[in-house]
């Protein structure tokens, strides 16, 4: 699923890993994938399967102490291997976050003007000029009194209304791809929609294309063009209709565990970080599995136009 043209992101043998005292945890494990302009891609998984780990990556913000091999390209920049001088011209100009949990992402000793204007500021524009934008990007976002919405502080807000002043920050200067970090995570069902309601208008601003890290799958179904499911590290089944009509037997064991599908447990535990596999990572918890799984790491398969990791496609 790689492809080289366009404003699409490129993911080529990308593997991102922390050294630990027992050795090292490999949160990515050789992911090549294309996240392609003009589609919003859902990124799904259980907790610790390295979501947000690979979304820090294409992003230029994972911490000192990692070590990442491979490609991610954009633009002809590869970011892992980018300076700090080319990754400040691509963050907020080219590639726009939206971080997850509002209360840990804004500050709470500053105003909200404060906290949106240094957003503004990669713009180069004046003072004034950047006020007179803020108070624009406010009102688009439902804000009837952006005047008084800058003189806030975070916790005069609600959860809604913080998220969607933090999706005004992701894309204040106009990136062309909007990366959103768990942007429902912790919100009650009113409050989703709102965020719901709000990444629908930012998907339909002028954008090359936006990548949502969730578990929200209310979301991924409303929002989401494709949907790629990612398991320790991972990618094993991505393209369109993944929900719906499930191929791997993690994605089908991942849906049918939801209360939604009568909440059928998964046999077996995730990965242990750090473990070391011969074979496919799903094996041990797979119903389907074959003496070839535990030997062999199963290709990216194409079916139906769509890639899955897994033998029963070979």
């Amino acid at each position: 699923m790689l492809d080289t043209c366009g404003d699409d992101i490129l993911i080529r043998d990308t593997v991102v890993y922390f050294e630990v005292p027992t050795g090292f945890v490999r949160a990515v494990d050789h992911i090549s994938v294309t996240f392609q302009s003009g589609k919003t891609t859902g990124l799904i998984g259980e907790s610790g399967c390295g979501k947000s780990v690979l979304a820090l990556s294409i992003l230029g913000l994972l911490p000192s102490y990692a070590r990442v091999s491979g490609e991610i390209l954009y633009r002809g920049l590869n970011i892992a291997k980018a300076s700090a001088k080319e990754l400040r011209t691509l963050r907020g100009r080219k590639l726009g976050l939206i971080p997850q949990n509002p209360a840990d992402s804004l500050n709470p000793v500053r105003r909200i003007g404060s906290q949106l204007d240094e957003a503004l500021m990669l713009t180069g524009n004046s003072k004034k000029v950047r006020k007179a934008k803020a108070k624009d990007l406010l009102e688009s976002f439902g804000f009837h009194d952006p005047a008084r919405i800058l003189r806030s502080y975070p916790f005069e807000l609600s959860g809604g209304m913080q998220q969607r002043v933090l999706c005004a920050m992701g894309i204040s200067c106009s990136p062309r791809w909007v990366l959103a970090d768990e942007p429902t995570k912790g919100l009650d069902s009113g409050l989703r929609e709102q965020v719901y309601e709000t990444l629908s208008d930012v998907k339909r601003r002028n954008v090359d294309g936006m990548l949502i890290i969730t578990h929200d799958l209310e979301l991924t179904r409303k929002l989401c063009d494709i949907v790629a499911v990612m398991y320790a590290g991972e990618i094993l089944e991505m393209g369109e209709d993944v929900l719906a009509k499930p191929l791997h037997p993690y994605t089908e064991a991942f849906l049918a565990s939801l209360p939604e599908n009568g909440m059928q447990p998964m046999a077996g535990l995730p990965p242990t970080p750090g473990d070391l596999f011969k074979g496919c990572k799903f094996a041990p918890r797979c119903s389907r599995c074959f003496d070839r799984c535990k030997t062999e790491r199963p290709d990216a398969y194409q079916c139906n136009g769509r890639m899955v990791r897994c033998f029963l496609y070979a």
